[in-house]
């Protein structure tokens, strides 16, 4: 049985504005993106062409689905043909990208390299930690009055459970008369062990819909039987911390005791009672976490070339059959079909390793990438310096449509709720660029021991057991690995260039025996 490694998933956007309106413009985008997808071995799935449309305005509708689409993962990579195609300016970039990020997807750009070399991956990392021990005291002050909102039982923003809403006056939840009904059904029906298919179609037929204004689903409920709010308790700081990559998944909670609960602050929907059967219920109904199968993890993916033909290699593997033990041999194999060597996963995988670490994590190469990320600091401190203003302007005018979009929502309009959901991610994007900006006028020089102990902390994650860890640094650190063509089947030749130099990158050529 053969099995290969995953397909990269690419959609393209092309775009012209209006004055550049010529048709051929598209088109040739498109015909740029479609070469640079099959030299990367990216499949193209879609596109989202916006015309006549500048990128001086975020009223693109292409875009703005192809940004919704992807919380639906549908794809893993946008390819644009230049990075001007994209956004109006950094900020607006930084804004959408963290939420491409957020939903697992990456920006490529046919005829520039984005900016995720090395040296600005541990900058970004300097610069995050720098910013956590910056807001803390801030961060301490917000949570202290957020804290004493919650004491109150006042709003403290967000979006309100499906039968409340917001008291514009006192600021606090209260039941919606034209929802709270529906929330009655859905805990009498799981009372009576009515499934969430069947409570769907019931709440559909008396005319209920969800906020969004869509018909409910099975899958409308995930957090309705645990939601404390309905049965009149204010829950405050009850999401767990965000994990490694600064993610936050809602539906990890803290233990009660860490939490901020207020009992009787909110108009209940549900007498306590009910809501502590139906609970006890659906935590017994959870299912028990499946297997996971067992999948063939290749570190270099996207970074093997063939030196015969120059198309990808791609990641394979095969049950031998004549092992006893059905052993897994696993391989990259150049998609061509030139013919060129296939090389050993591990035999690869372990070159590129040992030479990064010989060359890229030695102390003469820790000591080149702290100059590289010194340079690329002062470089985007000097970008910033008039940027500070200008972002709380639009921060202060972000707060005032929220709040005025909070007043309205009394009436559930979809329209109104994604504006308070996209309103809410710029902000999110805003506030971290803002931190950052202020970080870098306080702060002239970066602190070497930062940088050194971030990158000590890539090298460790190469020597671990870890196979995720070491293939986010190999993604990181190599550019491309080509494998030269060979007479002998039982060993290859590997050109591994690497991406942290200043002068373009160290390659290293090592003949390896199978």
């Amino acid at each position: 049985m053969s099995t290969s490694s995953k397909l990269i998933r690419a959609v393209a956007y092309p775009r012209y504005s209006s004055d550049n309106q010529r048709e051929e413009s598209i088109i040739a985008q498109m015909r740029a993106i479609e070469e640079y997808c099959r030299q990367k071995g990216y499949v193209l799935v879609n596109s989202y062409p916006d015309e006549e449309k500048s990128a001086t305005t975020d009223k693109r509708p292409n875009f703005q689905r192809m940004i919704q689409d992807s919380s639906k993962h549908l794809f893993d990579v946008v390819i644009v043909h230049k990075l001007d195609r994209f956004a109006r300016n950094r900020y607006d970039s930084a804004h959408y990208k963290r939420i491409l990020k957020r939903n697992g997807v990456r920006v490529e750009s046919v005829l520039e390299h984005l900016d995720n070399s090395p040296e600005s991956v541990v900058l970004e990392s300097v610069l995050e930690g720098m910013a956590e021990y910056y807001s803390l005291n801030l961060a301490r002050e917000v949570r202290k009055g957020m804290r004493e909102n919650a004491e109150q039982g006042i709003h403290n923003g967000g979006l309100p459970p499906y039968g409340l809403k917001v008291d514009p006056e006192t600021r606090k939840l209260v039941i919606d008369p034209a929802r709270y009904r529906a929330v009655q059904i859905y805990f009498d029906c799981i009372e009576k062990d009515v499934p969430n298919e069947q409570i769907a179609e019931i709440l559909n037929g008396q005319g209920f819909r969800t906020l969004a204004g869509r018909k409910f689903t099975k899958s409308s409920f995930a957090t309705w039987a645990s939601n404390r709010k309905y049965k009149g308790d204010y829950v405050f700081d009850a999401s767990a911390p965000k994990d490694d990559e600064g993610k936050r998944n809602t539906n990890n909670k803290k233990p009660l005791d860490q939490q901020v609960i207020n009992p009787g602050t909110v108009q209940a929907i549900i007498q306590p009672d009910q809501w502590d059967r139906v609970n006890q219920k659906k935590n017994a109904r959870k299912r028990k976490p499946g297997r996971m199968k067992a999948k063939v993890n290749y570190l270099l993916t996207g970074k093997i070339y063939c030196g015969n033909c120059g198309a990808l290699y791609a990641g394979n593997s095969y049950t031998n059959p004549k092992s006893s033990e059905k052993t897994v041999l696993s391989y990259y194999k150049c998609q061509g079909k030139c013919g060129n060597t296939n090389v050993r996963k591990d035999d690869i995988e372990h070159l590129a390793i040992k030479n990064l670490l010989g060359e890229c994590f030695s102390v003469d190469g820790m000591a080149e990438i702290i100059q590289s990320v010194q340079k690329l600091y002062q470089k985007e401190r000097s970008q910033t310096e008039n940027d500070i203003e200008p972002i709380k302007q639009e921060l202060k005018e972000l707060d005032m449509k929220i709040s005025n979009w909070m007043e309205a929502l009394g009436a559930g309009v979809k329209s109104v709720i994604d504006s308070i959901k996209q309103a809410e991610q710029r902000k999110e994007a805003l506030e971290y660029e803002l931190q950052k900006a202020e970080i870098m006028k306080q702060t002239s020089v970066l602190d070497e021991s930062l940088i050194l102990k971030i990158l000590e902390s890539k090298k460790d994650s190469l020597l671990s057991g870890d196979e995720d860890e070491k293939k986010q640094v190999l993604q990181e650190y190599v550019d491309r690995v080509v494998i030269q063509p060979s007479k002998d089947i039982n060993q290859f030749d590997a050109d591994i260039t690497y991406r942290v130099f200043s002068n373009g990158g160290e390659g290293s050529r090592t003949p390896v025996r199978r």
